[in-house]
């Protein structure tokens, strides 16, 4: 039986979320038609944001009770709300459901309470013809058991029809071929715990997905989902340390035997092109990847926005934006993304910059992002009080304490941003205030500060360290201190040049 750590006040085990309905039994969330499976640990998330409904709930005191006597910092809450927010169809920037409190927690702002059947009675009642007869539990317990095992048959359907394809795949030798008959019972179940492991945000559940789809290429090696579900799992547990070459050559040859057993893996092909990019710099293979991704699934919105950074570290600034466009179409909470005022200025084109981010702020001020931009946006058109204001709101994100805070407006006001700048590179924090994390964001601090010399030194350790956010150097504008700066230049031209060749996927 999976662990409780948090029961809910009332005992019920069955809750009204908003429009939603919340089985704690199940690990599940029911509107409508949709069902939505959740992880037993963001259930009990839920159940506490419940239980204090309308409270702020400090980050300190929602780790201290989900996850008691375990080591969880900060990014993994933000990970599990992220979770949440999804699984609710909740948006960060104007929530129905979960509101960020910055620098201090989090706030159930939707209507909870407990299960009523009076209250599934009305809902029936106003959706349904007034000579139709009110519906009993016992039937709408029946109807979401059919339709638990109705998705539960649409699992199975969807991956034994992944097999008959790999199966019919011709390249395969006959080994292959043999190994690639459907799933047993006990196999398919595995592979969709792993799944669902996948989708999650602990890494100690990456580790055991990766082991379990290790146990089931090890009887069905002709299973092309598994190679590509091991790989996601793999970049999601290497973070950063998937630069390593060791690491990027693991997932690419899971990736690429993903492939090779079945072309059509959208899914695939857009890991193999972020991979592709973010390790190899290979820009030729990870276009071609993202290409194929688009063509496969045309209505995924994550194929196009990831194409469009790509787009724009080449400063093909128009496809970047065009592609943008296209992910905004199939998905408009893309709108409110700041992706285009990155874009504008990248391009230099600070007056659109600054129309694109004044058109989210007006409905979404308090976004971490769109705070970065306008930080960078207002410093780079000389309006320097408000680009320092967006500098205090992401200090006071980051926990910097009011002495700090008062340093950091005594520097400004004493040499202005170049100084507060001066002040950060001297501190030498490990936090990402916009400007990513160190060396980088040491790199950055002392451009600003106007020592350019340091940067240099700051940026080759970057590089060194592949830190991804050099890949779009040779466009922003950030670096144009150093454009003529002979290590500079050397630099930029390793970074537009492939590491290695790789071998191109079918």
């Amino acid at each position: 039986m999976s662990e409780r750590v948090y029961q809910p006040r009332s005992g019920a085990s069955e809750f009204f979320l908003g429009e939603w309905h919340l089985c704690v039994h199940t690990n599940s969330l029911q509107r409508g038609d949709t069902r939505v499976e959740l992880e037993n640990r963001l259930v009990m998330l839920l159940l506490f944001f419940i239980d204090h409904q309308g409270e702020v709930l400090d980050k300190e005191r929602i780790i201290k009770t989900i996850w008691p006597g375990k080591v969880v910092n900060d990014d993994s809450l933000a990970v599990a709300i992220s979770h949440l927010r999804k699984a609710l169809g909740d948006n960060s920037r104007a929530p129905a459901y979960i509101k960020t409190i910055p620098g201090v927690g989090y706030q159930l702002i939707a209507n909870a309470k407990p299960f009523s059947v009076d209250k599934i009675e009305a809902l029936h009642t106003i959706s349904s013809a007034p000579a139709v007869a009110k519906k009993s539990r016992h039937f709408e317990q029946f109807v979401w058991l059919f339709l638990f095992f109705m998705a539960a048959a649409v699992i199975v359907w969807f991956v034994q029809k992944s097999l008959q394809q790999v199966a019919n795949v011709p390249a395969i030798d006959p080994i292959t071929k043999q190994s690639a008959s459907p799933l047993d019972e006990i196999a398919l179940g595995n592979f969709v715990q792993a799944q669902t492991q996948i989708a999650g945000w602990e890494p100690e559940q990456y580790k055991q997905a990766i082991q379990t789809l290790r146990d089931i290429l090890l009887q069905h090696p002709g299973f092309a989902p598994a190679y590509a579900s091991m790989a996601e799992g793999k970049i999601k547990l290497l973070q950063d340390q998937l630069a390593i070459n060791e690491n990027c050559a693991e997932v690419l040859g899971l990736l690429d035997k993903a492939i090779a057993l079945d072309q059509q893996q959208a899914s695939a092909w857009l890991l193999r092109g972020n991979t592709l990019f973010w390790c190899k710099r290979d820009y030729a293979e990870a276009e071609h990847s993202y290409q194929q991704a688009i063509q496969l699934n045309a209505n995924n919105d994550q194929a196009p926005m990831q194409y469009a950074q790509l787009l724009l570290a080449q400063g093909r600034f128009a496809a970047s934006l065009q592609q943008v466009d296209r992910a905004r179409q199939l998905n408009p909470l893309n709108y409110s993304v700041p992706t285009v005022v990155w874009i504008y200025q990248m391009q230099k084109r600070d007056d659109l910059a600054l129309q694109e981010l004044q058109r989210i702020t007006t409905t979404e001020p308090d976004n971490r992002y769109t705070h970065i931009s306008a930080q960078r946006v207002y410093e780079r058109l000389g309006r320097s009080q408000e680009s320092f204001d967006h500098l205090l709101w992401l200090m006071r994100g980051a926990g910097y304490s009011a002495d700090d805070l008062q340093q950091a407006q005594t520097a400004f006001a004493r040499a202005g941003l170049p100084g507060v700048n001066s002040w950060l590179l001297a501190r030498k924090d490990g936090v990402d205030l916009g400007q990513y994390t160190p060396p980088l964001s040491w790199a950055r601090y002392a451009l600003a500060a106007g020592e350019l010399a340091v940067a240099m030194d700051y940026i080759e350790q970057a590089f060194a360290a592949r830190q991804s956010p050099l890949l779009w150097a040779s466009v922003d504008p950030a670096y144009d201190p150093l454009r003529s700066d002979p290590r500079f230049q050397m630099l930029i031209a390793h970074l537009q040049q492939p590491e290695s060749p790789v071998t191109s996927a079918p």
